[in-house]
This record gives structure tokens, C-alpha cells and sequence, in this order.
């Protein structure tokens, strides 16, 4: 009986200590328990300066007062990098009258600066009809810099002894006040079309 009752009080302080840890139960892993924090407490957005694809410069401040979607990729990458460029293709075609009015950007940075140099991105670019106007593939230029995005986004990228990286791999919402409000997995894309879709109308309702 003794043992029945420790083993029962040993069960509900570890359901106790899951709950709490999975908050509430609904992050059970790092990676849902990132988009969770992000859609209940969004953050400002630091204003970093990018370089993009023609070697200019752009902060992230020039583009408040619209929503921006952004990816994190490498240009050699042979798998999750492809899907979130051609995720982000298909944005630029199905939210072309957002791009064009000025309420929607998409930005694209590399986390393998070293390698991905403005003529990379470009060529990236070129696969996936990226007309970089609306759509901007950029870098960071400095390793401080490129520590503490990954940082705050909490994107994990490890190498993974190949020349390659395992990294995490989504889509973040930055809304028109700079803050990061939402983040979808590749999995994901109906979700953030109509996370879009919605969030625009409502702005466009606003403005009215």
C-alpha cells in the first residue's frame, strides 16, 4: 500500500512538473513551445542593417507599418531551404496586390554570410522567380550581428559535418509595429495564408 501511494504521489508531481514545463500541455516540443511564446508575448524586433542582393543595405526599420514574412535559409542547402523559397515564390504571387500597395515585404536571410555573397543570393533568387523588389534576400554582415538574430528569432542552426546545416526551418510574421506576432512551420502555408490573408484585411479595414 505504501508503495502504491509513493508511486501515485511520484506520478502527479511528474504530470504536475510536465504541465507546467509544457505550459499547460501544449508545447511539448522546443519548437512549438518557440511559436507559442511568439503568438502570446510578441517582441519588438530589433533594427538590424542587412545586406541584400545587390549589396545594399537595408534596415529593418524601413519596412515598419507593413507585415513582413521572413525565412531563414543558406543557398546550398538541398532541402528545407527549398521549400521555404518556394513557400515564399508562391506568397509573392498570391499577395501581389499587398506587395504592390505597399502593406506586404518578404525577406529571405542566409545564415551562412560567409558563403552566400550578394551574387549567391542572386542566383538563389533566379529558381524561384524572386523579383527583389518585395522580396529581398539578404545577410548579415558581421558574426555579432548574425549571432544575435538567429538569437532572437531562436532559430537552432547546427553543421551538419558535410558542409551543410540542420537548422530550423519556418515562417515569421513581423507586423506593421515591428513586433514578431506569429511563426509557422513549413508544414504550415495554409495556416500563414490565412494568418495573411485575415491579418491584411483587418489593416485594410483600419485604414478605411
Amino acid at each position: 500500500m505504501r508503495t502504491l501511494f509513493l508511486s501515485t504521489l511520484l506520478a502527479i508531481a511528474g504530470l504536475t512538473a510536465l504541465w507546467v514545463g509544457t505550459d499547460g500541455g501544449r508545447a511539448f516540443t522546443a519548437e512549438t513551445a518557440r511559436r507559442l511564446e511568439v503568438r502570446e508575448h510578441p517582441k519588438p524586433v530589433p533594427n538590424w542593417h542587412l545586406e541584400d542582393q545587390n549589396a545594399k543595405t537595408l534596415a529593418l526599420s524601413d519596412w515598419h507599418g507593413r507585415y513582413v514574412v521572413v525565412d531563414f535559409i543558406y543557398t546550398s542547402c538541398t532541402s528545407a531551404c527549398l521549400t521555404l523559397s518556394s513557400g515564399m515564390g508562391n506568397l509573392q504571387r498570391e499577395f501581389e496586390k499587398a506587395l504592390d500597395k505597399d502593406r506586404l515585404r518578404l525577406l529571405s536571410i542566409s545564415f551562412d554570410p560567409e558563403k552566400d555573397t550578394p551574387e549567391r543570393l542572386r542566383h538563389h533568387f533566379s529558381h524561384f522567380s524572386g523579383e527583389g523588389k518585395y522580396w529581398v534576400a539578404t545577410r548579415p554582415t558581421h558574426v555579432v550581428e548574425k549571432k544575435a538574430i538567429l538569437d532572437f528569432f531562436k532559430v537552432t542552426v547546427i553543421p551538419d559535418g558535410m558542409g551543410g546545416y540542420t537548422h530550423t526551418a519556418g515562417y515569421h510574421v513581423i507586423n506593421p509595429q515591428g513586433r514578431l506576432v506569429a511563426i509557422f512551420g513549413v508544414e504550415e502555408y495554409s495556416k500563414l495564408q490565412d494568418y495573411l490573408t485575415i491579418a491584411l484585411a483587418e489593416g485594410k479595414s483600419n485604414e478605411g
